[in-house]
């Protein structure tokens, strides 16, 4: 019994010195990096533009979650749909297991469990790509000042009705009749 953990300790030991042997092996035959283009963060070979605190818009990288997401429900349901057929049937690996019509509402309650999160997502509209920005913006205090000047859409769109109906068809009411005194 005590030889089983000697040889996960020993593993772990040998592991453990493998690492840091590379670690430091590498440290020692690396080559020193004494210019400043190579402690930059983004090291491409192309000059940096602009400052890292950029906003940018989020709605692309929650497109491809939810991508991500039905690819997953995708693998999971080729192997259960291959099985499947044997399973409802009773013969091949299921055979007299009665497992066929368990794994048949197994699969549909994940697809409904899927389905709803996807209508969750549209309903809170995540899969609009357009989207208007309505609410009180937070600030940090690295984000310059000129990107902090952002007019609402429905400021926008009721500057653009009030100057609409100021400027109508040309005729003006200015004839209005007072009663005579």
């Amino acid at each position: 019994m005590y030889f089983d953990y000697l040889n996960v300790l020993v593993f772990s030991g040998v592991g453990l010195v493998f690492v840091f042997a590379n670690i430091l092996i590498a440290s020692v035959i690396r080559p020193k990096r004494g210019h400043s283009e190579g402690l930059e963060t983004y090291e491409c070979g192309e000059p940096t533009i602009g400052d890292a605190w950029v906003q940018f818009d989020i709605r692309y990288y929650t497109v491809a979650l939810v991508y991500i997401v039905f690819a997953v429900e995708i693998a999971f349901l080729f192997p259960w749909a291959l099985v499947m057929q044997d399973a409802l049937r009773g013969t091949g690996a299921a055979a007299g297991s009665g497992i066929g019509a368990f794994a048949l509402v197994e699969g549909v309650l994940f697809i409904v469990i899927l389905f709803l999160g996807l209508a969750y997502v549209w309903a809170k509209g995540d899969l609009d790509w357009v989207l208007s920005y309505e609410g009180q913006r937070e600030y940090s205090p690295h984000i310059p000042s000129t990107t902090r000047r952002v007019t609402p859409v429905s400021a926008i769109q009721a500057a653009a009705e009030a100057e609409g109906a100021g400027h109508g068809d040309g005729e003006e009411e200015e004839n209005v009749s007072e009663p005579a005194a």
